[in-house]
């Protein structure tokens, strides 16, 4: 079982962060009395990266109310809890520059898809695979779209989004399981690429709904990113990519 107390942060389990930095050179960052342009491209980032964190909560929430055991069952609701902290830090971090990421985020309620609809998993293992890829993804396109803005709001955002506790928690939750069953390892490396298509499929859509969101940065690079960053993950759960 993991221990909640000891999470690292979701980013030192990355390497997209690499490519991502690949995609744009920051700008030196800014003094606090240096304002910073805000935008249809800074409003639709931040309002992605805190409809985020809302997302996250609801899925820990629904997964904590299939977990098998108590103890499991906990860990996610105290996920859950912190990301509605952590929507709040977004909403804080971005008043400072003068967004209202709450506004920002309305229009994005009902775009990202629900992949319960699509993808319903069999099992437990299944289910805590597919938040984990999902989510994962979700991170790193979120870390990609704040790569693009200005400091500090991109140091800010792209930190806020690295402290989740999803990639950590779920392979300590399944790496043993996984590498003690060959069979287990299989299926869920199939159900997982399965998960990849669908959340990439949803982010193509997302960009091609919401062109703002690019910025300067090419669709095929996005692509790239969250295409190491599926292969980052899966390796992270010893799956076959």
């Amino acid at each position: 079982m993991a221990d909640v107390t000891a999470w690292p942060r979701a980013s030192e389990d990355l390497t997209t962060m690499e490519a991502m930095t690949q995609m744009s050179t920051p700008s030196p960052q800014p003094s606090a009395s240096t304002p910073i342009r805000v935008g249809p491209h800074e409003l639709s980032v931040v309002g992605v990266v805190a409809i985020s964190r809302t997302a996250a909560c609801t899925r820990y929430a629904k997964d904590a109310d299939r977990a098998p055991q108590m103890a499991a069952r906990v860990d996610l609701l105290r996920m859950s809890a912190w990301e509605v902290s952590s929507f709040d830090r977004v909403v804080a971090l971005a008043s400072a520059h003068g967004i209202d990421a709450a506004g920002a985020a309305e229009r994005f309620t009902d775009v990202l898809g629900d992949l319960d609809e699509r993808l319903r998993p069999l099992d437990w293992a299944e289910r805590l695979v597919k938040t984990y890829i999902a989510f994962g993804l979700l991170i790193d396109f979120g870390m990609a779209l704040s790569d693009s803005l200005a400091e500090p709001l991109r140091s800010g955002l792209i930190d806020e989004l690295g402290q989740d506790p999803i990639s950590s928690y779920a392979i300590a939750e399944l790496e043993a399981s996984i590498a003690a069953d060959s069979q287990l390892a299989a299926r869920l490396g199939l159900w997982g690429r399965r998960v990849v298509g669908e959340e990439i499929g949803t982010f193509q859509r997302l960009l091609g709904q919401f062109p703002e969101l690019l910025g300067s940065v090419a669709p095929e690079q996005f692509h790239a990113v969250l295409s190491q960053g599926a292969v980052s993950r899966m390796k992270g759960l010893g799956l076959r990519v």
